[in-house]
């Protein structure tokens, strides 16, 4: 008997100290990353956007920005965010004035992080006029011969001294040793490149770490003006700002040591590939762009226009900052807004371009009338072959196949659940008559990769003509499953196997669904209003 009952302790205690060790291995602080200020060069009285991405998997109690004008106090403003990304505004200043700012997340457990690291004593900062110097191309994979360097850039249209500014990895962030200093006489020309081999031996001196790592660019009066935390990289890769100076980082498979990055890549392939014309105030007029390669593009600043556009009866429309499209990937852009380069497509029909920035133009088409349901594109995706299209498909691979009618698929998904409102999913029924959908099936990757038995809609699950039924996933069942709050694919899978939908959703907040909007429709997105069981609306 007390054999047994020593057993039982030893178990109960391997339970508890099992989930100390979980809940040890769970907390921690939040991790920010992704540091961007725009624009890069604030100009006099011009705002200034803040962002950082911001994840903790307790969930973020509030992400704040703190910003000082010329070594006043500090003001907290807080950041607000979508899909990790937290933003807040920094007001216009005159010029010459510099602003110091850092980031500071918190947690529901009430642990905080900042960025950049070292922060509030360590700051960024900004001169309101001052030229865009920053770091643009690291090499971590160096030989004696050939030791780690930083690539610095000088963005303005000036010669700029950098004698003492310091460049420095995580020694000399947390003051464990030196920081790198650039030598007396430094002088970068306009719009060049100045090397700075790290690896040089020395107090001072650091290596990159092949595995990926932070380095900071100081100027020299102290101020963190760049930071960037890059990857890991093969030995015949650097990783860099392509456009020179730009937001946008890449791992580049040709090494280009204090020469533009750009020559660095072929030219890229981004071609028109679907056309709407029949847009309305809640869902204007839009132009869908595609990216042919396997590496993904900016194309910011290339101009998209019309016959105004054309003919300079008014301006071109650019690709704002950040226009980033993924390799094999499309990227949509409202044409018919309200800014002086905005346009309406003509329902008859009319011609349009596509520009690069040097002038050069990367694709033009005449597109012909449209019904209210129909687009105009290229079948396949970036094919020489366009075609009307019965189904509008937005920000999505390109469809030649009419809309099937009476489809079933799922509506919104809700993945933030708690005990008493665990996750859920919500099936739409888009015909004209009541459908029956018991015996159905759905399920995540566990049941798709038969880890674990996928959940089946019990018997009377009746879904009205255009109507919603909701199932809950996460459930004791064998067959229940979790939506992780990272994001992940989900199946709707009808009885004789055959898929009827499928859909992977993103990240989201406690007070968002992802859903298609219009119900039904090709358009999925993040919506800030949650509608179980009921029309996402069509705005």
């Amino acid at each position: 008997m007390k054999t047994k009952n020593i057993f039982s302790l030893l178990i109960i205690l391997s339970l508890l100290i099992t989930a100390c060790v979980k809940d040890e291995i769970f907390q921690g602080p939040p991790v920010l990353s992704n540091l961007t200020m725009t624009p890069q060069i604030p100009t006099e009285n011009e705002t200034v956007q803040i962002s950082v991405k911001a994840v903790d998997m307790n969930g973020l109690k509030k992400v704040s920005l703190f910003y000082s004008i010329s070594g006043g106090g500090f003001v907290e403003a807080p950041m607000t965010g979508s899909e990790d990304i937290y933003t807040a505004q920094i007001p216009g200043q005159t010029s010459n004035v510099t602003v110091n700012y850092y980031i500071m997340a918190e947690n529901t457990s009430g642990q905080k992080a900042y960025q950049p690291a070292g922060a509030p004593q360590t700051t960024a900062a900004y001169t309101v006029g001052a030229p865009l110097i920053v770091m643009n191309e690291i090499y971590s994979r160096g030989t004696v011969e050939e030791p780690d360097w930083i690539e610095i850039y000088n963005g303005s249209d000036m010669a700029v001294n950098i004698s003492n500014f310091a460049i420095y990895d995580n020694g000399g962030q947390s003051g464990s040793k030196p920081k790198l200093k650039i030598p007396d006489g430094t002088i970068i020309p306009a719009k060049g490149f100045y090397v700075v081999v790290t690896d040089v031996g020395g107090d001072s001196g650091f290596g990159l770490s092949s595995g990926g790592e932070e380095v900071w660019l100081e100027n020299a009066s102290g101020n963190i003006i760049d930071n960037v935390q890059f990857p890991a990289m093969e030995n015949n890769q650097s990783y860099g700002r392509n456009p020179d100076g730009s937001q946008n980082w890449e791992l580049l498979n040709t090494i280009t040591k204090g020469q533009p990055n750009s020559s660095a890549l072929p030219d890229p392939i981004v071609l028109l590939n679907e056309i709407f014309s029949r847009g309305t105030v809640e869902d204007p007029d839009w132009i869908e762009v595609y990216n042919t390669g396997n590496t993904e593009v900016n194309i910011e600043g290339w101009l998209i226009y019309d016959s105004g556009g054309n003919t300079e009866a008014k301006p071109k429309k650019a690709f704002p900052a950040g226009s980033i499209i993924p390799a094999k990937g499309f990227l949509v852009i409202v044409v018919d807004d309200a800014d002086a380069s905005g346009f309406g497509l003509s329902s008859n029909g009319e011609e349009v371009w596509l520009e690069k920035p040097n002038g050069t133009i990367a694709d033009q088409v005449t597109f012909p009338a449209l019904a209210e349901t129909e687009s105009y594109g290229r079948f396949p995706d970036g094919s020489a072959s366009w075609q009307v299209l019965p189904t509008v498909t937005k920000g999505a691979a390109n469809s030649n196949v009419a809309p099937e009618e009476g489809r079933i698929v799922m509506n919104e998904i809700y993945s933030r659940g708690t005990v008493e409102e665990p996750d859920w999913i919500e099936i739409f029924n888009d015909g004209n008559t009541e459908k029956d959908i018991s015996g159905w099936l759905i399920y995540d990757s566990g049941g798709n990769g038969g880890t674990k038995p996928k959940k089946a809609f019990p018997a009377g699950s009746i879904i009205p003509a255009k109507g919603f039924l909701v199932i809950v996933v996460d459930d004791a069942d064998p067959s229940g499953f979790g939506l992780s709050s990272n994001g992940e694919e989900v199946w709707l899978e009808m009885p004789d196997g055959s898929m009827s939908d499928n859909i992977a959703f993103p990240a989201m907040t406690e007070t968002q669904s992802f859903g298609r909007k219009p119900d039904g429709s090709a358009n999925w997105q993040l919506l800030d209003v949650i509608t179980k069981g009921s029309s996402n609306g069509s705005k």
